[in-house]
This record gives structure tokens, sequence and C-alpha cells, in this order.
């Protein structure tokens, strides 16, 4: 009969490797569950891996019920965990395409959630994509489609939900070549809202203007200076303690010494009196 320790070596072998073989080693999750992706614009593949990043892997394009590849993505590049490809026009629009992984070293097939490719963008930007986050204080990136008759853009921060009403927030900058992106990093002194986008404006035709998605505006300073304020104000209020304490022990020094004082004082009068009793 096997011994109890035996048991539960095998036992524990066994378990590892069926977790080991539910981990799949390449996982797609770029594109999306119903993301939207246009022709001939940049977007990105990622995926996770347990393999070394040596390893060569293919990338296909197909639809949910057809496994013919339809357009060969990337041919055994390096496993990296991210490329950016752009769907060509000679691909038709649909929403039921998706990304096929395949190891060099390997048949298994691995692939991404069904997404749509469109044959127009709903957005005049690539990022900030709509709903996305951008944090005040740090550096951010918004990119844009380039008009070859435009030369140079002016960009500027808009809040707002109709376009013919905006409220201009900040200049991003002004009068840069039109290159399709810039950097910029956010004032502190922004509100975080939800209803935020960018105006990229031609600086010779101030009245052709290009709007990106709407986005997210967070600003964490406010929360985290209005806890500084807090902290200030116990501090103050520990000070204006310890003053209040330092003036009544002040006024308890005083006191002491008036008392003092007077015995000082009667104290002189019954040795005087002692004296003048002596002399008579």
């Amino acid at each position: 009969m096997l011994s109890t320790s035996l048991l539960s070596a095998l036992s524990f072998s066994a378990f590892a490797c069926v977790a080991k073989a539910a981990t799949p080693a390449y996982s797609i999750v770029e594109p999306t569950q119903g993301a939207v992706v246009s022709l001939d614009t940049a977007t990105v593949i990622e995926w996770n891996t347990t393999e070394s990043s040596s390893s060569k892997v293919s990338f296909y394009l197909e639809t949910t019920d057809n496994s013919t590849d339809l357009y060969t993505i990337a041919s055994k590049i390096s496993n990296s965990g991210s490329i950016s490809w752009s769907p060509p026009s000679s691909i038709s629009a649909g929403t039921d395409y998706i990304v096929v992984l395949q190891p060099a070293d390997s048949d298994t097939e691995y692939k991404s959630d069904a997404f749509t490719i469109s044959a127009s963008s709903n957005s005049t930007t690539y990022y900030p994509t709509e709903g996305e986050e951008i944090e005040t204080g740090e550096t951010a990136i918004v990119t844009w489609k380039v008009d070859s008759n435009v030369t140079s853009v002016s960009i500027y921060l808009m809040e707002g939900t109709d376009t013919s009403d905006l409220k201009n927030v900040s200049t991003i900058t002004t009068d840069i070549a039109n290159s399709g992106d810039v950097a910029f990093v956010l004032s502190t002194s922004i509100a975080s809202g939800d209803d935020y986008l960018f105006a990229i404006v031609d600086t010779k035709d101030p009245s052709s203007v290009k709007y990106s998605s709407t986005f997210t505006i967070v600003n964490d300073s406010a929360s985290k200076s209005s806890s500084s304020s807090s902290g200030s104000s116990s501090s103050s209020g520990t000070s204006s303690s310890s003053s209040s304490s330092s003036t009544t022990s002040s006024g308890s020094d005083s006191t002491s010494t008036s008392a003092g004082a007077r015995a000082l004082v009667s104290l002189q009068w019954l040795v005087g009196l002692f004296l003048v009793a002596l002399l008579f």
C-alpha cells in the first residue's frame, strides 16, 4: 500500500499538471469583443503569453464562420506581446472578424473575440478614444488623421456635449506642423469631467475644425490638496492648543510670582515689628 506522503505527492503533481495545462500559452486580449476598427487606420493587437519573447508567432485575419485566412497580418515575428496594424482597404466591412495567432513551432491556433471592421471612422482622431480617461499632470498624447492640404494646426481642449456650443477650457498647442500627433500634459487646475474633447483647428482656415471623441478627465490633485489642507488645519489647531497651554502656563507663573511677592512683604513687616519690640 502506498504511504500517505507518497499519495499526497502524487496528488499534488497531478494538480500541478492540470493547473499548468489550464493556462494557455497565448491569449489575445486586443481587439476585444465588439471592438470597432476602421480600414486603413492604425490599431493594436495585444496578447498575453507564457512563452519566451524569442518565440516566433504569426497572425491572420479570419471570420467566425470561415477558418480560411483572409489576410496575413504578420508572419513569424517575435513574441513581443503587441503589434500595430491597419486593416487594408481590400477587406470588406463586417462584424464577425477575428484575429488568429499561430506559434511557429505548433499547429495550435489561438483566436481573439469577434470584432467589427468599419469602412470609415466616426471620429476624426485616433486617440483619445470614446470614454478614455486622461489624468491631469500626466503625459498623454492626441493623434488625428492628417489632411495633406493642411500644413499646420492648433489644438484646444473643449468642454461640452454639443459642438455648436463648446467651452474653450485650455490651449494645448498652437501653430504646429500637422504631423498627426502631439504629446501634452493637462494642467491640474482642470476639473474632472466626462464631456471633454479636443478641437484640431487649421491655423490658416480657423473654420476648418476636427473634433476628437468625447473623453474623461480625472483630476486627483483636488482630493490630495484637500487632504493636505485638512492636515495643515489639524496642525494649526494643535499649535493653537499649544499656544493656549503656554499662555495658561504663563498666567500660572505670574500668579505664583505675585503671591510670592506678597509673602515677602509680609515677612519684612514682621521682622520690622520684631526689631522695634527689641529696641523698646
